[in-house]
């Protein structure tokens, strides 16, 4: 297969923290990309069509032309200071949520600049963090050269969970869907590493491609290796069948057929500290951001500024993310 990946180095970026319209309990207040565009090519990607907004038949732009967000450290530090006053459980980040940092050409054209935005934007939350205004960050990530930030991220354990990706425990099955990513006993020595730094490790079996067996054989083989959680969820908005067939350039020109309205299919017993609901609930009274309410951007979740003006004591069942085995702070509802 023919490609031809591309790299842009961007100064225009409008915020570094993106706050989620439709956050509830279960998700993060906000996410961080410091890239747009992922060449790593999983024929499951939703990012380019609902994340990156790009038009149908032009999925090769986002497979092979990675922005880069050159400003993001120093749009992090800014917000970063505005945000100190939230409550302790809406500081959370999700960082790589819809394009992988760690991919071999982004960190090769950031060394000849001498600059690595992950390792800055690390940083930032490190500088905060020693001043009292703590975060959780939860670092998505496929590729074993998150490795290079072992050193940091081991000294920043108490705040970091990293979220690796499987979409099957069988190789042969990873080589089906996942064109370019790395293959799956090389990810698992990536969770061995770093679980034997302590860093809390999170197995994202999201889409998982298989039955009820291989799904405990994948959260067997990973927590043998040393990872403490596991979420889970079936395949949305494509079909398994047409994806073992399709070839990178009909990926990349989406010739692809999408499925509408699926739900989301979860396997309840394996999802462990990944937010499930604590056994027996308990309900604690926290500050929650308001639904937005037709064209009021005062209910708006996503419009920061005047912040404090939206939040509302609201109950809240008590969820595990395995919080309290990192930090001894008051993470509220999570645990």
């Amino acid at each position: 297969m023919k490609r031809t990946t591309q790299i842009s180095l961007s100064d225009n970026t409008s915020k570094a923290l993106n706050s989620q319209k439709q956050f509830d309990q279960y998700g993060f207040p906000f996410t961080l990309n410091p890239t747009v565009g992922c060449s790593f090519a999983c024929k499951f990607c939703y990012s380019p069509i609902f994340v990156a907004k790009i038009p149908t038949g032009k999925r090769k732009q986002f497979f092979e032309n990675i922005r880069v967000k050159m400003d993001i450290p120093s749009l992090l530090d800014k917000e970063l200071t505005k945000l100190s006053h939230l409550s302790q459980h809406l500081k959370r980040v999700q960082i790589n949520e819809t394009s992988d940092y760690y991919l071999p050409i982004v960190l090769s054209t950031l060394a000849k600049q001498n600059r690595d935005i992950m390792l800055e934007i690390l940083e930032v939350f490190q500088k905060h963090d020693a001043a009292g205004n703590h975060w959780m960050l939860h670092i998505l990530t496929k590729s074993n050269l998150i490795l290079n930030h072992l050193n940091i991220l081991t000294s920043m354990k108490h705040m970091v969970q990293i979220e690796i990706s499987f979409t099957s425990p069988d190789e042969n099955v990873r080589k089906k869907f996942e064109f370019f990513t790395i293959p799956t006993d090389e990810r698992l020595k990536v969770v061995e590493t770093l679980a034997k730094k302590g860093l809390f490790v999170r197995i994202m079996a999201m889409p998982f491609y298989g039955d009820a067996n291989d799904m405990l054989q994948l959260k067997d083989t990973t927590f043998n290796y040393g990872a403490l959680a596991f979420k889970n969820k079936g395949l949305n908005y494509y079909d398994w069948e047409q994806l073992k067939t399709l070839s990178y350039d009909d990926l990349v020109n989406d010739r692809i057929d999408r499925v509408a309205g699926r739900p989301d299919t979860k396997d309840l017993a394996l999802m462990i500290k990944s937010g499930e609901i604590l056994n027996p609930t308990k309900l604690v009274k926290v500050l929650m951001p308001l639904p937005k309410q037709g064209k009021s951007k005062l209910k708006d979740w996503s419009v920061i500024s005047k912040i404090q003006e939206r939040l509302v004591p609201t109950d809240m069942n008590e969820i595990n993310c395995g919080y309290n085995l990192i930090s001894n702070l008051n993470w509220g509802y999570i645990k």
